[in-house]
């Protein structure tokens, strides 16, 4: 194995990955529309962080790093879901709305109407406004929208959820295998603590800590 002698010491912030285990430092999945530049920004300043000496470290390090961008990962995809389902929401605020009392042979003509609405709502800036202007008119403010939203959405976020509690449960699983390395093991909860936090901590060689905000 290669020698990290003093790596540290060496360079304190940009450390020197084992030649062994380059391709494993690869992201192994990234789906379309990721940005790699956001992967390699995490996975360096989580090992900026977590300072792995040894083989086995850089192991563990490289499987947080691994871990946290997919809970990550998890997290934008339920904005992103919530951000589409919105238009679900004004559709069937719509329907209620203009369906009261209406006979079930209009139902597919106003279903019909209705759709045309929301492609507007969705295409055009200053249609949406008047959209929302008269849903507001009848009690339907963004409050109300945005929890029909979340209703129309529930599916899909119980699957998300479900993901990254299995995504919380590896990386659980992973810090008590490497527990008996205490320190090791403070670094490295820290690192992918503040990764997903959305905070990044920096441990110099002094012991002092010097925290910045990074959103992701």
């Amino acid at each position: 194995m290669v020698d990290q002698t003093d790596n540290r010491s060496n360079s304190p912030s940009r450390l020197k990955m084992p030649a062994e285990l380059q391709a494993f430092s690869e992201p192994c999945d990234l789906l379309p529309g990721e940005s790699r530049s956001d992967f390699e920004a995490i996975r360096q300043m989580m090992v900026e962080n977590v300072q792995p000496e040894t083989n086995l470290e850089w192991l563990w390090t490289l499987d947080l790093i691994e871990l946290s961008w997919e809970i990550l990962r998890y997290r934008g995809l339920k904005q992103r879901v919530l951000a589409e389902y919105r238009h679900c929401a004004i559709r069937a605020i719509l329907l209620r709305l203009d369906g009261e009392g209406m006979s079930a042979e209009q139902f597919p003509h106003l279903e019909f109407q209705v759709g045309r609405v929301v492609a507007e709502w969705r295409n055009d800036a200053d249609a949406a406004v008047e959209i929302e202007a008269r849903l507001r008119q009848h009690g339907f403010d963004d409050t109300v929208v945005n929890a029909e939203a979340f209703y129309q959405a529930q599916g899909s976020f119980s699957m998300f959820d479900d993901l990254m509690h299995a995504a919380q449960n590896r990386r659980m699983v992973l810090l008590r295998e490497i527990s008996i390395r205490r320190e090791f093991a403070k670094r490295a909860r820290r690192s992918s603590d503040a990764v997903i936090d959305g905070k990044f901590e920096r441990v110099s060689k002094a012991g002092l800590t010097d925290v910045r905000k990074q959103a992701f």
